[in-house]
């Protein structure tokens, strides 16, 4: 899992990215909430936010503000990670509302948090080769599948994004992507697809603005997850059997 770490305080980032390593996950850091918010936009595959509160320029509060306003962003687990005590975080971030580390950091605490926020998301793909094996086919023959899927992963990608400049609203068809997305066992993709497909004709549109954002920043991860999986266009048997 790839976990963004905020915090301008280094050594505060280097326990986190030190901990979060040596336990299997992948981590950006950045100083304050405006470069984390350009790390959220290029990278999709981001799946959990630790903040600290006390920040320059955009502060922890105005960070997890910012992103739970936008659809695309708006499910993503926060951790606020703080030197604050608890009352003087409580009345602008509530308690019930939040999951809280304070520091200095455990990495048992630590952990079990972070296993407790992810445990929230469903993954973004299954292993590819525990997906192959379900199938039942050869290693040539799901190379072929998982570059079809790629081909059509990021067609979709750059109609969204022409929708986006454009600020179109029609519905795309996108049954082959749902199809794709079943076959792989891309279980989130899939949940969005299906919202989509059976929303109301006189809702379709209001679903649009809201729920494409969404779509293209979980075809964006996807695309990076296949990418990291060696398939993708060009894929061979030998990728998929490392």
């Amino acid at each position: 899992m790839s976990v963004l770490l905020v915090d301008d305080n280094p050594l505060s980032s280097k326990v986190l990215q030190s901990i979060l390593g040596k336990y299997g996950h992948d981590t950006y850091s950045a100083n304050d909430g405006e470069q984390a918010l350009n790390y959220l936009a290029i990278h999709p595959e981001i799946q959990l936010v630790i903040t600290d509160i006390v920040m320059p320029i955009t502060d922890g509060f105005e960070l997890v503000r910012r992103i739970k306003d936008r659809p695309e962003l708006n499910d993503l687990p926060i951790l606020v990670c703080t030197s604050q005590s608890p009352a003087s975080v409580q009345s602008r971030l509530p308690m019930d509302g939040w999951k809280y580390l304070f520091k200095p950091i455990r990495a048992d605490h630590l952990i079990q948090k972070v296993n407790e926020a992810l445990a929230q998301k469903r993954q973004v793909l299954q292993d590819p080769e525990l997906t192959r094996e379900q199938i039942g086919i050869d290693c040539e023959a799901f190379a072929e599948v998982v570059d079809k899927f790629s081909e059509t992963v990021n067609e979709a990608i750059n109609r969204l994004q022409q929708q986006a400049e454009d600020g179109s609203q029609e519905p795309m068809d996108l049954k082959d992507l749902l199809e794709g997305a079943r076959l792989i066992r891309a279980e989130r993709l899939a949940d969005i697809l299906t919202r989509l497909e059976h929303s109301p004709y006189g809702r379709m549109r209001e679903m649009i603005r809201t729920t494409y954002p969404v779509l293209l920043r979980d075809l964006k991860a996807m695309q990076h997850h296949l990418k990291r999986h060696g398939t993708g266009n060009g894929a061979s048997s030998a990728a998929l059997e490392r």
